[in-house]
């Protein structure tokens, strides 16, 4: 059964993570020496928000593990459960990345510098969950194949919230989209070979034939990425050359094309957090 609680915390935790290490990692991409004022802005307030969304669901993580409501869980419970489970680690490291990742924004904007502290704030989330609970070599490949994967959604959805912005602008930056066309093809290939490789490490090889609320979900979160990578085929190939070409309405389908995509993005994401506090072999 979900616990809203939690799974609201999951949620808002992977999106604010996300973007904070997306934002700065796509930006790495193109080979900036550093984020504009803006930019540096997002990241603070996302640091910021990471930190406040993971200490909520630190709350309601042990709320559901004691049975209790979150509301009714002291502070000297969550503080025993959080040091005798990987939580407590993972939240000591997590809020180290995420403070780094803010005063590097504020001192020292290097896009580099603000990937890896994003990135070590964002992998904290592969010690935990699914696959945090795995053990000897097949636990470790989970997390690194996690970490992978965790690492590759940031940067898309890092370059989608910057297309999306110059395109809501009314000033697409047409040779941005077309130079990230190679990344975004890496991008694809490796969510495809993790996402493949961490469903069979969770539910096995005949996981996928259970009739369980995991896997209608995790169906779920496939139709919306092969929808994802439908409209960014549609952008690269048809209404960035259109954009180029400036072509009649062509930046406001572009604009709107961008907008369909983030809102999938965002709704995977979703799916995932979900996904992540079932069983996949429960009875929906």
């Amino acid at each position: 059964m979900l616990d809203g609680s939690l799974g609201a915390a999951r949620i808002a935790v992977y999106l604010t993570l996300l973007a904070a290490a997306g934002l700065p990692f796509y930006k790495w991409t193109l080979g900036r020496p550093s984020a504009d004022q803006p930019m540096r802005a997002a990241i603070v307030l996302l640091a910021a928000a990471g930190a406040g969304a993971s200490c909520f669901w630190a709350v309601a993580s042990v709320a559901a593990m004691t049975g209790t409501p979150v509301s009714a869980t002291s502070a000297e419970t969550v503080r025993a459960v959080l040091a005798a489970t990987p939580i407590g680690g993972a939240m000591a490291i997590r809020l180290a990345a995420l403070a780094a990742l803010a005063a590097l924004a504020v001192f020292l904007p290097r896009p580099s510098l603000l990937t890896i502290a994003g990135i070590a704030a964002l992998g904290t989330s592969a010690w935990v969950g699914h696959a945090g609970a795995g053990e000897g070599w097949p636990g470790t490949w989970h997390r690194l194949s996690d970490l992978v994967h965790l690492a590759a959604a940031s940067l898309w959805l890092g370059a989608l919230l910057c297309f999306l912005r110059d395109a809501c602008s009314g000033s697409p930056d047409v040779s941005a989209l077309q130079r990230f066309a190679a990344t975004g093809t890496i991008v694809v290939v490796l969510l495809a070979l993790t996402g493949s490789a961490n469903a069979l490490l969770i539910a096995g090889p005949t996981g996928w034939f259970a009739s369980s609320l995991w896997t209608k979900l995790i169906a779920a979160k496939v139709l919306l990425f092969m929808a994802m990578l439908a409209l960014a085929s549609n952008n690269r190939w048809r209404l960035t050359p259109a954009v180029a070409a400036a072509r009649p309405g062509a930046r406001r389908r572009l604009a709107w094309s961008l907008f369909a995509e983030t809102v999938c993005g965002v709704s995977v994401v979703a799916l995932v957090g979900l996904a992540g506090m079932l069983d996949p072999a429960a009875a929906p």
